[in-house]
């Protein structure tokens, strides 16, 4: 896919969020965000990849759902909604907002994704 379908003031760091939440747990050796002081865990990125499943993975989810995640083992925690359903060249899409509240940081990021559901049935990230 060649389009980009959401924008963004921190479009790199969604770049590379999405990146990390298709590779799961092993991303953690190279965090992007080490400098920024953003640093998820491997537990954060799989409860946040499951918070998002429930949005995307389910038919008839209403936009403007929301599901919770939270870490008690690292204290950071966020929420995931469903702010459309958009399609591109043919595929149903859903488009999520991540906001993530890392334990120790000072203000909590906020990430938009497009999710879309290809031929194979697959959901991918929709980046350019």
């Amino acid at each position: 896919m060649e389009a980009m379908l959401w924008t963004g003031s921190k479009i790199r760091a969604a770049f590379v969020l999405a990146a990390l939440i298709m590779a799961g747990p092993t991303a953690h050796a190279a965090d992007p965000f080490k400098r920024s002081g953003f640093r998820l865990d491997p537990s954060d990125y799989a409860l946040l990849g499951a918070a998002a499943e429930k949005l995307y993975l389910v038919d008839g989810v209403e936009v403007g759902s929301v599901e919770e995640w939270n870490n008690p083992e690292t204290g950071n925690h966020g929420t995931v909604r469903l702010i459309g359903t958009p399609e591109y060249q043919g595929m149903p899409c859903r488009r999520l907002q991540h906001d993530i509240e890392i334990k120790r940081g000072r203000d909590p990021y906020r990430f938009t994704l497009d999710r879309c559901r290809t031929d194979d049935d697959e959901w991918k990230i929709l980046t350019q």
